[in-house]
């Protein structure tokens, strides 16, 4: 049977870890194979399973994209527990050793230079929702231009009060846009400044999401080890600060750096 190796990912020692769970495969245990001072985190598949094309026909199967995405993720986020990594794109597979330390040979400069950026570092991610609605009742009520206008409808004249209607709802809409994204360029700005790098990724829609409430902001940043626990408390400051206004943070980690340590083999 002709067989390759799948690439999890690269550590930054050569020296062997304890991996509990089978591979990608669900067969095969995954190893390090060492190669010029730093680790590769691999493990046996069958090509015929496993080879490009196959791979590309799978990935439609979203329950086997699911499944697979996940086992590798797994793997990956188990030996962070061990070493510093730098993840590899899930579906990465090589035909041979020698075909994977060319390509190594080549990429070895890159991977010391991200290995000197993300060591003693994690990353952290922040998905912030807005409630519009409830932004928007919030606003009514404390905005000193929304008030006036709603003052002026409540005593205006007969054939004004439909032009001060719309008017006010106007502004309103124009004050929980800009409060929004005001609110997560705040949150981001100073995250950042607590962060060694961060990152700014699309904005997901509802239906990818499963949230009933918009996003505003879909962020990543890469902290130093020392300082998770002074991002973790501002983070939790900005939602004690943010959440009567209708927002709602989402943040997760440790994960590997995925957004921080881009390595394409």
């Amino acid at each position: 049977m002709n067989k390759g190796l799948y690439l999890y990912c690269i550590l930054d020692s050569p020296e062997k870890v304890k991996i509990d769970l089978l591979g990608i495969d669900n067969i095969h245990k995954p190893y390090v194979m060492s190669y010029q001072g730093v680790g590769v985190l691999v493990s046996e598949v069958s090509l015929i399973d496993f080879g490009q094309k196959e791979l590309e026909r799978k990935v439609r199967d979203l329950d086997w994209l699911h499944d697979k995405a996940n086992r590798h993720e797994i793997l990956i986020e188990q030996a962070m527990e061990l070493t510093t990594v730098i993840p590899i794109t899930f579906g990465t597979v090589f035909e041979s050793k020698i075909e994977l330390k060319e390509l190594l040979k080549e990429s070895i400069p890159k991977i010391k230079e991200l290995f000197a950026i993300v060591k003693g570092h994690e990353e952290w991610g922040l998905k912030l929702y807005c409630d519009f609605s409830q932004l928007r009742r919030t606003i009514s009520g404390l905005h000193d231009g929304i008030k006036e206008l709603k003052r002026c409808l409540e005593n205006s004249e007969e054939g004004m009060e439909q032009f001060l209607e719309r008017r006010l709802e106007m502004e309103l809409d124009k004050e929980v846009k800009n409060k929004a994204f005001s609110v997560a360029d705040e949150v981001y700005e100073k995250l950042s400044s607590i962060a060694t790098k961060s990152h700014l990724n699309e904005l997901l829609d509802i239906e990818i999401t499963g949230i009933s409430k918009p996003m505003v902001l879909n962020s990543a940043y890469l902290i130093n080890k020392q300082y998770v626990a002074n991002f973790l408390l501002k983070l939790k400051e900005f939602e004690d600060k943010y959440s009567e206004f209708g927002f709602y943070f989402y943040y997760s980690g440790p994960w590997p750096p995925y957004n921080f340590s881009s390595l394409e083999l």
